[in-house]
């Protein structure tokens, strides 16, 4: 059984672009893996609820975009499983692709305050991404409208086996 307790939550804004963190400490009772624990926690009151923005979770009546994947259809081999550096190779490519015209300075913005974040992960850290871009507009694992009204929404989570600690991101552009 896994357990989780929220150590720190932080918000970053720069414009209508976010990322919303929260670390959680996880104990686990067995050895299990970090796919399990991850699939534990994204199934869980801590992802649907402590992990939200401050503002969703005080005004929860407020028409408040909600986050954009269906957890009861995803499974934890929708997640690439990264290292460090693949995480900040794929937010480098995020921020060199083509198309985003004034907002690629807010996205490089963001992507500055993350790395000094990131910077401090364990290069032993797993990390799972997972992009709403990477399922088509009608799959069941997405949420409509919330997957047609963000223009990025993607989840990266880090588990920290050493220090028994599952740091959450949830980026948004809306």
């Amino acid at each position: 059984m896994t357990t989780f307790e929220i150590k720190a939550h932080k918000e970053i804004d720069v414009s209508f672009q976010g990322i919303n963190l929260t670390e959680f400490s996880f104990k686990v009772d067995n050895k299990v893996d970090s796919d399990e624990i991850v699939d534990t926690f994204i199934r869980s009151n801590h992802y649907s609820f402590d992990s939200l923005s401050n503002c969703r979770k005080k005004e929860p009546e407020k028409p408040y975009l909600k986050q954009a994947f269906n957890v009861d259809y995803l499974k934890i081999a929708d997640f690439k499983k990264s290292s460090k550096e693949e995480i900040s190779q794929f937010l480098i490519d995020y921020l060199n692709e083509a198309n985003w015209g004034d907002d690629r300075n807010e996205f490089a913005m963001l992507l500055d305050k993350y790395f000094e974040i990131h910077s401090q992960f364990s290069l032993e850290n797993d990390f799972y991404i997972i992009s709403k871009d990477w399922f088509a507009q009608e799959d069941e694992r997405v949420i409509e409208p919330e997957s047609w009204c963000y223009t990025y929404y993607f989840l990266i989570i880090s588990v920290d086996r050493k220090l028994n600690l599952l740091t959450f991101t949830e980026w948004t552009y809306d």
